[in-house]
């Protein structure tokens, strides 16, 4: 697996919109603010395509958005590339991305999340380089800067950080905020273990991201999950998952649809983020679902972690070495990355 170069002061981060664009408030605001925090930070940006742009669903047509991201992946004045949305489309972009050509140039690191699993998922898995799951470039543009997106860009300039469960979180149902006001975290977070274990420590090498992404590449010319899984298997492989919007049912469904396509062969945990979408219907609840799922898989589950799609998260280095601990007095994920 390929880890790419940390940042560092004076490093050219490429800005892409390979699904939607910051087209419309309050996304334009924070876009532009997120920007300014970069050159604060000492970076230089470079924008490849219309990264504010709206076309058809997306910010620009599927060729041009597929040519932005190679452009500026294969740019060597470019030392990392930062996704400034999410969105429903980048599905469109995969057929246009040359992943052959990928593996000639130097290993950058790409940061997304959302939608943009469709590349955090394949980077490493069809050519073995490490990805970020994290927010996208607009979140950063937010006063003051939350002190988990301080830790993410920690992360990325290469300092060793430990990231810590939060101690609250963002309510689902939050209003609508100003274009850049913090976090309204009021709702204290609780990681849990779902078979009831007391305390578990997990080491692994991890992948994964949004549940709704992931379900559509089964079966694809993408998917080359049982490769990547018989490759590092020594490894012990860590899925993490997270819901953007998927109902009960519909979540039900996904993660059958992965089990028995495979993916969950020789794992030996998951990691679930908090959910967005799957409230309680009647008498099943996400707990209830999940375990009647996973239970044969015989292996340790930790739900409602600082993953995904409700704030705050943390940065997710997928296809890294990732060690995982969760007990009464301690819980938090930290990376290997060297």
């Amino acid at each position: 697996m390929k880890l790419p170069k940390f940042l560092k002061p004076g490093d050219t981060i490429g800005l892409v919109a390979p699904s939607f664009g910051a087209n419309t408030e309050p996304y334009h605001t924070r876009l532009k603010s997120a920007i300014n925090y970069l050159h604060e930070e000492g970076f230089k940006t470079k924008v490849f395509g219309d990264i504010f742009g709206y076309y058809m669903g997306a910010s620009e047509s599927k060729e041009k958005r597929a040519k932005a991201f190679m452009d500026a992946y294969t740019d060597k004045d470019v030392n990392a590339i930062f996704s400034v949305s999410g969105g429903e489309m980048m599905f469109e972009i995969l057929p246009l991305i040359d992943f052959e050509e990928l593996k000639k140039h130097e290993p950058k690191f790409f940061i997304g999340y959302s939608d943009n699993t469709n590349l955090t998922f394949l980077l490493p898995t069809l050519i073995d380089v490490v990805s970020v799951y994290a927010p996208c470039l607009t979140t950063f543009g937010m006063k003051p800067l939350d002190p988990f997106l301080v830790q993410i860009m920690g992360l990325l300039k290469g300092k060793k950080i430990t990231q810590h469960a939060s101690k609250f979180y963002e309510p689902i149902d939050t209003p609508e905020r100003e274009p850049l006001a913090p976090y309204s975290l009021i709702e204290k977070t609780k990681w849990i273990n779902l078979f009831g274990e007391e305390n578990l420590t997990l080491k692994g090498r991890v992948i994964g991201g949004c549940l709704e992404v992931l379900v559509s590449l089964v079966g694809t010319p993408y998917d080359n999950v049982k490769n990547f899984i018989k490759k590092y298997k020594d490894d012990n492989i860590i899925w993490f998952l997270e819901v953007a919007e998927f109902n009960l049912f519909g979540y039900k469904k996904a993660l059958w649809q992965l089990k028995e396509a495979g993916w969950f062969n020789n794992t030996k945990a998951i990691l679930f983020g908090r959910s967005a979408g799957t409230k309680t219907f009647i008498d099943m609840n996400l707990y209830d679902v999940t375990k009647d799922i996973l239970k044969d898989l015989n292996i340790p589950v930790i739900m409602d972690m600082d993953i995904g799609h409700v704030s705050p998260v943390h940065a997710i280095f997928t296809g890294a070495k990732i060690e995982v601990e969760n007990t009464p007095r301690n819980s938090f994920v930290k990376f290997n990355l060297t």
